[in-house]
């Protein structure tokens, strides 16, 4: 700031010389004359000092016997008595100063931080509902309405901030990390039934009756705990069924099998060594690219870098530029090499084995193999895992599992 004030108001560099530079000095420092980037140059001392205190200066320097030269003379009074001629130079540069108030009375930027369940595009979506958008009048945007519409329409916003700066609208968000409620406990009558064929290899149940135990072969939508649980009386007759949710852990091993091929054959690329670059310019809904245009055959990868003009920290302008860096190519099919191939079958069986765990599957062991023929490689075999494979399967005819239970009971 003091940067700016200093060359609004007009300073001057001015080169001391005499004898007594240090009583001068200390009179400039007497009567509250401020001087700055006071050095040591060329046999004498260069300094600066605002243009209203210069003219103080001469007394002085008189008084001390040293002289004054002007060196330079920097800041805006000096500018305009310059330009004072060039009218159409100055009326540009009023125009322009006239045309950056009236941006600057417009929203040219949306910033929100603090979002991770609402994305940026979720939210900016929300606020075109609500008429804010990129262009508006900076006026009509009431920041404590803002805020209240945020956290009604968004259950999981408890806290939000909006402000403008600039010509930017900063949104400041806070998301709820816990549930709102607490969810209600569901009792429905529920058997757990086999998700996947497998071996049971462990076996816990809280609440519920045991259709199977450890080594054991099930098949998928066998019933693993049953949530019908028969009550016998002292004769060991049925007297009825108690219905629950049943719960527990079922773990087992299972099998995956894994088929899957690649062509052995690619397109390849390499770069030729040239390169271009261009620039583009986009201000509101006109836009132009400054590039040279490829000939015919040619493939060129372009890679672009965006930036949008401001003017200070917060003084956004709705005009955008870049640069663009393009790089030429060519492309031919080539086949793998053998490391390769590994690399590709590495790559898909990581894949297949990411997208397992990411469900709780342990991998215990792999029988996969590569074949190859002269077009394809071709992966084969299993892979063998350890995980839950409990679903639940709701009880939907109970008349129906109580007579099935009281024959049970009968072969018992």
């Amino acid at each position: 700031m003091e940067w700016f004030l200093r060359r609004y108001h007009g300073f001057m560099v001015v080169k001391l010389r005499g004898y007594s530079p240090e009583r001068f000095l200390n009179l400039c420092n007497a009567r509250e004359i401020p001087v700055w980037n006071l050095k040591y140059r060329d046999g004498g001392y260069e300094f600066c000092v605002a243009l209203d205190k210069f003219l103080k200066l001469r007394p002085l320097a008189k008084k001390s016997h040293v002289r004054l030269v002007v060196k330079e003379r920097v800041g805006l009074p000096f500018f305009l008595r310059e330009n004072r001629k060039r009218v159409g130079f100055l009326a540009g540069f009023v125009l322009f100063f006239l045309m950056l108030y009236g941006l600057s009375l417009f929203l040219w930027d949306i910033q929100v931080e603090g979002n991770r369940k609402y994305t940026y595009e979720v939210l900016s979506d929300y606020l075109k509902t609500q008429d804010v958008v990129l262009g508006m009048r900076k006026s009509k945007i009431d920041c404590d309405s803002l805020e209240a519409s945020l956290r009604d329409y968004f259950p999981e916003i408890t806290w939000a901030a909006a402000r403008v700066s600039g010509t930017r609208l900063l949104i400041s968000i806070k998301e709820n990390e816990v549930l709102s409620r607490i969810p209600e406990k569901d009792e429905t009558p529920c058997d757990l039934v086999a998700s996947r064929a497998g071996v049971v290899s462990g076996l816990v149940v809280r609440q519920g009756k045991a259709k199977v135990k450890e080594g054991e072969q099930v098949e998928e939508g066998q019933v693993l705990i049953s949530g019908a649980i028969p009550i016998y009386d002292d004769s060991g007759q049925l007297k009825e069924i108690h219905y629950v949710r049943a719960d527990g852990d079922v773990v087992a091993d299972t099998e995956y099998r894994l088929s899957e091929t690649f062509p052995r054959l690619y397109t390849a690329e390499a770069e030729t060594g040239r390169k271009k670059q261009g620039i583009f310019i986009k201000a509101g809904p006109w836009s132009g690219t400054f590039l040279l245009p490829s000939k015919e055959g040619e493939e060129w990868v372009y890679l672009t870098q965006e930036h949008q003009a401001k003017v200070f920290a917060n003084l956004y302008l709705p005009i955008y530029w870049g640069i663009i860096r393009g790089r030429q190519v060519v492309r031919y099919e080539r086949f793998y090499t053998e490391d390769e191939e590994n690399l590709v079958s590495e790559g898909i069986y990581r894949n297949f084995v990411k997208n397992l765990e990411e469900k709780g599957v342990q991998i215990i062991e792999n029988n996969v193999k590569i074949l190859e023929d002269e077009a394809v490689c071709r992966m084969e075999g299993t892979i063998k895992a350890r995980q839950p494979i409990t679903q639940v399967q709701r009880i939907t005819d109970l008349e129906e599992t109580k007579e099935l239970d009281e024959h049970s009971g009968e072969h018992d």
